[in-house]
């Protein structure tokens, strides 16, 4: 009886996904060029060389950051940061594209507690961003309670760092990931950029430690930030896209998009080049074993079970844990965010409290980001 119920759910879930997805190649559609250069596939062999010859993650300085005191959240002080980015695009040719767009120059975070306990940073997907809907998908209150404090950011080109053209935001997001390889790189090494040089102001303010949790792009970014940087305390990478290339591909099967890129000699394998530069499973992670975990959903649809799988695999089979939801319905989700608590707390991490009042850790839907 349990095994049929948990079996609709994972079916309604993914039914759920499939309808997003639907939504999301319209939307990538709608930023891919009707028509590629006869050069296409030639541009970009080049653009993976280029990538791979120079190196686009380098180590920020600490920043100087502005920090104003907002309206307190779950019983906690709440703090606006707010820094310049220090990163330079790699490529000199996307360097006016990238200045022009002022507000990414920006980077967004706010802090919830002191800072002076081990610091969870959490990184949103796709489209998201809004600090009242982060605070409920990454469940704020219950991680304040479980001896942390925590670190909403935002990524490039999401909430406040989404480009106002002609004084009107754009969607969040819109602009990165997108058919732009170009941008969709820099915006990577940008990511990891700005998340090193919060992470460097958060233990300048007293944290004895800060890791991270990522939810779809944000598990992408999680996974990736693992092999960088080996001052990052934990890796929590949940329903974790890990192959952008595999992920444009399969979702755009039946696009005019897709078709006139294979016209052009554009194929998976080609974007996967192209990509290799911040792929999570190009380099090995660089924060113990122990302290890294996977969360899955069993009815994803937008980044499905074979993602979590392959990063489960290149992180030497770590822990996992799986909820019978999906992408947007996480319904499970109570039980991965206990299941995250507990792993922490045996892996000994400094301010993973001892299980209590557990039930506080929400087990419904996670609300709507929109497609992450």
């Amino acid at each position: 009886m349990l095994r049929d119920v948990l079996r609709a759910v994972t079916g309604a879930s993914a039914a759920i996904d499939r309808g997003v997805l639907r939504v999301m190649e319209r939307r990538m559609a709608a930023t891919t060029p009707r028509a590629l250069p006869r050069d296409a596939r030639a541009r970009l062999l080049e653009l993976a060389a280029a990538y791979r010859a120079a190196e686009l993650f380098v180590p920020p300085p600490p920043p100087e950051v502005s920090a104003r005191a907002v309206e307190p959240a779950f019983g906690a002080p709440v703090t606006s940061l707010r820094f310049a980015s220090a990163y330079r695009p790699l490529l000199p040719e996307f360097r006016a594209e990238h200045h022009r767009h002022v507000e990414n120059h920006t980077v967004h975070a706010r802090l919830y507690g002191t800072g002076a306990r081990p610091v969870m940073v959490c990184i949103h997907g796709w489209g998201g961003g809004a600090w009242w809907l982060e605070e409920r998908a990454f469940v704020v209150g219950y991680w304040l309670t479980r001896g942390f404090d925590v670190a909403l950011v935002q990524l490039p080109y999401h909430g406040a760092r989404a480009p106002r053209p002609g004084g009107r935001p754009a969607r969040s997001g819109a602009l990165f990931p997108s058919a732009n390889l170009v941008r969709t790189n820099e915006a990577f090494g940008q990511a990891i950029s700005d998340l090193r040089a919060l992470a460097l102001h958060l233990r300048a303010r007293g944290a004895p430690a800060v890791g991270a949790v990522g939810m779809s792009l944000g598990g992408y970014t999680t996974a990736l930030w693992a092999t960088l940087d080996p001052t990052l305390a934990f890796a929590v990478a949940m329903i974790p896209a890990v192959s952008m290339s595999e992920l444009m591909w399969r979702h755009g099967e039946t696009s005019p998009a897709r078709r006139r890129a294979a016209a052009a000699g554009v194929s998976s394998d080609l974007l996967d080049e192209v990509f290799a530069v911040h792929a999570p499973t190009a380099r090995p992670p660089l924060v113990p074993r122990e302290r890294l975990m996977i969360v899955a959903g069993e009815g994803d649809r937008i980044t499905p079970p074979d993602q979590a799988r392959t990063l489960w695999r290149h992180w030497g089979e770590c822990a996992i844990h799986w909820f019978p939801g999906g992408h947007l319905a996480q319904v499970g989700r109570g039980d991965a965010f206990r299941a995250v608590r507990r792993h922490l707390a045996a892996a000994g991490l400094p301010g993973a409290a001892p299980a209590r009042a557990e039930v506080s850790a929400p087990d419904r839907p996670a609300p709507d980001e929109g497609p992450s």
